[in-house]
């Protein structure tokens, strides 16, 4: 709601129409701008009939990107960026099947919009509201390739000091060794479209190295991940400000707004080695068939996790007034509050399985069968106005099944015998591919667990504001889904049940649920193709307990776009994306106490987002402009809350780009 939205709109429509024009002769210089084999838009006929100046190539990449991570190196992806599907949706909230709210800034505080069961390995602190951004040893993704690999990627938004960026690289050095960088920054620095006393950047970076000799029973996974959050959290902003700073009919000035804390500054560090190391016995290949022997895996991994967590207030008559009164339990100094924890974690796990190797149909490395069990030992040194020493000793076990391309099964077993003793978790997952006839798809999980260290005690300035004794939790969840290719349809029904579950109430303090608390999903996906127009659905419907579930009933998510290719090297996508939401009560994020909580007083109506953009590929470049929340334009008023009291920002241009290199 900013002034100059017809010159926004203006600029946005000259992007669209002259990007072929500004960005048509963008092209890589190592590279004919013709696809190469492997890649969708790849035509064996026409590459055949190419002339001796168009069969020029630097290096033609035939060999293929593949991904892998470090608990499963014998299983294998099939490395895919460098199409335009979804990649104007750059926004980490928006990049899981299912969108996560926010608290209105990119980089901020989230939580799923589709309920999903929390898995725990270990004591846990219980601040959560980043897990969707954390880069790690176990989900950093390490490459099998043969030629250098680099991936750029940057968004500018609203202003220079509003942008994302990423970069990974990797190469083999010495035979068998592969060094891997990747690094993600965002930062919401700007003041255009930042609400008052709300930034934030976020940094990620994670380097590995990985040591496969060829021929030899070692191998070796090494990295070093560190992720930093640096934010101001203003609490929200105060309803009754937007009408003390409209001028005809827009908010002239978002900073003039006035937010429920101006000085409330959190620092969260995580710093993470970890060291792997594989020793194989076996497996050796037939020499007349070729086929993989059965293997037997010896595994030992040293984990160094060291945390940081740190929220401070600062009191000022705003904060007094406005969110302290609000949270009056939170108010234990005048001069402000603090809390602080530290969290350091040795880890050291032995793992024994036998396995027999083979490749998918797209030459990707899996494992036909795998059977395992170990142990690990967790060692917890935990400071929050004191220090405290948890152990923990916890077996763990899997079992899976890939006879084929078309089915899989895999059973995982995990049970604590040392701290938190009895603490369980049991999950499952099967696929059955039958081809034409569709692809099914099942997910159980039966977990118990007792509950994180910040429900059960909360400090601030070296004063117990609660200490409960809560007892464990028990959840079940059963999930399936069922594709049928050639209408190209996904259904989807997910069943969850926990008993004595623990939610964070409307005073910001936890409570256990007395009894059972259920939610029944379901889920529908249909993509439709009419020549050049594609039309993408995702549907969820979901009935969840609202004394201690605060989801939307309703939530789609829709893209209706033209694809095509211009210039017969330039390819497009033209559309837009639509979202929206039936009327619920969302979580309020309280920055204080660090949690989502239960909110009483503000109950949404329906809402939608409209976002069109246009994307471009030449070879492995990318180029997309969009303009989100297109719809403030005319309707000034609604601007879209998913986390009650956190406005989302109104309409604004978002342009992106994104290099791949094979040098």
């Amino acid at each position: 709601m900013l002034v100059g939205q017809g010159r926004r709109l203006l600029l946005f429509a000259l992007f669209v129409l002259s990007g072929t024009v500004l960005f048509g002769q963008i092209l890589d210089p190592s590279s004919d701008g013709r696809p190469q084999s492997g890649d969708p838009d790849f035509d064996a006929s026409t590459d055949r009939r190419a002339g001796p100046q168009e069969q020029r190539q630097a290096i033609v990449d035939t060999f293929g990107i593949f991904t892998y991570l470090v608990d499963n190196p014998n299983s294998e992806s099939n490395w895919r960026d460098s199409l335009l599907d979804q990649f104007q949706r750059y926004e980490p909230d928006r990049k899981p099947d299912f969108d996560y709210a926010t608290i209105g800034t990119r980089g901020g505080a989230a939580y799923p919009l589709r309920y999903e069961p929390i898995t725990r390995t270990g004591s846990t602190i219980g601040f959560r509201q980043f897990d969707l951004y954390q880069l790690t040893g176990e989900n950093l993704e390490y490459y099998r390739l043969e030629h250098p690999f680099t991936y750029l990627g940057h968004v500018r938004e609203s202003q220079q000091e509003d942008n994302w960026t990423t970069a990974k690289f990797s190469r083999n050095f010495a035979a068998g060794v592969n060094l891997l960088l990747d690094y993600t920054r965002i930062s919401q620095q700007g003041t255009q479209d930042q609400y008052p006393n709300q930034n934030l950047r976020n940094t990620h970076v994670a380097t590995a190295l990985s040591v496969r000799p060829p021929g030899s029973r070692y191998s070796g996974f090494f990295s070093f991940a560190a992720n930093t959050y640096e934010q101001l959290q203003n609490g929200g902003v105060i309803d009754s400000s937007f009408q003390n700073n409209v001028d005809g009919g827009e908010v002239n000035n978002l900073q003039n707004l006035e937010s429920f804390l101006e000085e409330t500054r959190l620092r969260y560090s995580y710093r993470e080695l970890m060291a792997t190391q594989y020793l194989q016995f076996g497996g050796k290949k037939d020499s007349l068939t070729g086929n993989e022997g059965r293997a037997f895996t010896l595994r030992h991994r040293f984990r160094l996790d060291s945390r940081r967590y740190r929220v401070s207030a600062e009191e000022t008559n705003t904060d007094t007034s406005a969110f302290f009164r609000r949270f009056p339990a939170l108010f234990v100094d005048v001069r402000g509050v603090r809390n602080q924890i530290e969290h350091r974690i040795i880890e050291n796990d032995i793992t024994l399985s036998t396995f027999r190797r083979g490749q998918s149909g797209d030459r990707a490395t899996v494992q036909k069968d795998v059977l395992e069990a170990g142990l690990t030992h967790q060692l917890h040194r935990i400071q929050q106005d004191g220090d405290s020493t948890v152990n923990n000793l916890i077996a763990h076990a899997r079992i899976g099944l890939r006879p084929s391309d078309r089915l899989s099964l895999l059973v995982n077993a995990q049970l604590n015998l040392v701290g938190q003793t009895g603490d369980y978790r049991l999950s499952g997952e099967g696929t059955l591919d039958l081809g034409k006839a569709g692809k099914l798809e099942l997910k159980a999980l039966n977990q118990l667990y007792a509950q994180d260290l910040v429900a059960q005690n909360f400090r601030l300035n070296g004063e117990n504001i609660w200490s409960n004794d809560f007892g464990k939790t028990l959840e079940l969840r059963l999930e399936g889904a069922y594709t049928l290719p050639v209408v190209k349809i996904r259904a989807g029904l997910a069943y969850s049940l926990l008993t004595d579950y623990v939610y964070f109430n409307s005073e910001g303090r936890p409570e256990q649920s007395n009894g059972a608390n259920s939610l029944l999903q379901l889920t529908a996906e249909r993509d439709f193709s009419f020549g050049r127009w594609n039309l993408n659905n995702r549907l969820l419907l979901q009935e969840a307990d609202q004394d201690v579930f605060r989801l939307p009933r309703l939530y789609g998510e829709h893209s209706f776009y033209y694809s095509g290719k211009w210039f017969k090297v330039l390819n497009v996508n033209l559309g837009f994306d639509f979202r929206y939401a039936s009327g619920f009560r969302p979580y309020y994020y309280n920055p204080v106490v660090q949690q989502f909580q239960l909110q009483e007083d503000r109950q949404t109506g329906f809402q939608y987002q409209i976002d069109p953009f246009f994307s471009m590929r030449v070879t492995r470049f990318r180029f997309f402009v969009k303009y989100v929340q297109l719809n403030n334009l005319w309707d000034l008023d609604a601007l879209l809350y998913l986390t009650s009291d956190y406005p989302y920002p109104d309409e604004a241009l978002r342009i992106g780009v994104s290099w791949r290199l094979l040098d």
